[in-house]
């Protein structure tokens, strides 16, 4: 496997498939007749696929979710990105029909969906300064909006206003996500179903990837066609990932950047430092303080990063700081050539 931060995407690349009309329908009818969303039989139909192609079945899958909470009245009224993630462990197990599985992993989403007020981006956090990782822990990713606008209550949109007709063909994807490896993202448009895959393509075998779109597509239309139910996939025996296992990004080694502790070396670590003081409003009195597990989050670092543009030598980018996010490590990456 390719280390991310040995590649530098512009862009993530992108996979598609679409349901006609007739075969979205089947599959709304049996996700009704078997009891579960149709966003959960396709979260479980890419858990199949991911375990194959992983060789394992514990994982650890990013969800984004919606997450406009009620704190005000008028808070519907609102326009923004309510938009919140939430880890998903999943874990399917063998010798289960399809539908088993999908009604295991319902179950399991709605769990976990009760503790949403704490975010997947604070349980991310809590992992990695258990594990000692600063790379993502969760760079698979799901996301499905199937059901969206019928769950407030409007049908799917087919008009934009003074932009014309909504249609199938009028749009692209262009998606720069940090620390997300692969996403698969579920929705509708004209009365199709849309699978998509978007990846960072330097980090997979491109053999690899085809295969397992081919195999979401080809577990999609079974379910639609009806037989897809009551067939028992073919799953790994191993549970937990090998420890050469692929797909496991979070679980490379670090970078090897290690700092001797004590308090700021020179100027540029003592900037670094009030910097982190000034945003996180607590005593940073060491060079090896993460500005991540010491209470920051990506706005904050983007604040950041504007703050020691106008006191370093040098601009910290994003992916420098994201690789070294302690007070030496941003001062090494502000400091003169």
């Amino acid at each position: 496997m390719v280390d991310p931060q040995d590649i530098t995407p512009e862009v993530m690349q992108h996979r598609e498939h679409r349901l006609d009309p007739a075969r979205w329908s089947a599959l709304r009818t049996a996700c009704r007749e078997h009891g579960v969303t149709p966003a959960t039989a396709m979260l479980t139909a890419f858990s199949v696929v991911l375990a194959r192609w992983a060789g394992h079945r514990r994982m650890l899958v990013n969800s984004l979710q919606m997450g406009r909470l009620p704190l005000h009245p008028d808070v519907h009224r609102v326009i923004g990105g309510f938009a919140t993630t939430m880890l998903l462990p999943l874990t399917p197990e063998r010798g289960m029909t399809f539908a088993e599985l999908a009604g295991a992993a319902q179950h399991a989403f709605t769990e976990h969906a009760a503790h949403n007020l704490v975010s997947g981006v604070e349980v991310a956090r809590e992992l990695g300064r258990r594990l000692g990782t600063r790379r993502p822990v969760a760079p698979v990713v799901f996301q499905s909006t199937i059901g969206m606008d019928a769950a407030m209550g409007s049908p799917l949109p087919k008009e934009a206003g003074p932009l014309g007709r909504v249609r199938s063909g009028d749009y692209t994807h262009h998606l720069r996500t940090p620390q997300v490896a692969l996403e698969t993202r579920c929705f509708e448009i004209d009365e199709q179903l849309v699978l998509v895959f978007s990846l960072v393509e330097e980090l997979f075998v491109e053999e690899e990837v085809a295969g397992a779109f081919a195999e979401l597509v080809e577990l999609a239309t079974s379910l639609a066609d009806g037989p897809g139910w009551d067939a028992v996939p073919e799953l790994p025996e191993t549970l937990n990932p090998p420890a050469a296992a692929g797909l496991r990004i979070g679980a490379l080694p670090e970078t090897g950047r290690e700092h001797p502790p004590g308090p700021p070396a020179d100027s540029a670590e003592q900037a670094v430092a009030e910097a982190f003081e000034d945003l996180l409003d607590v005593p940073v009195l060491d060079r090896t303080v993460n500005f991540f597990t010491a209470g920051g989050d990506s706005l904050l670092a983007i604040r950041l990063l504007a703050q020691l543009a106008a006191t370093l030598p040098r601009t910290v980018s994003v992916r420098a700081f994201l690789a070294d996010p302690t007070v030496a490590g941003a001062a090494a990456a502000g400091r003169d050539a």
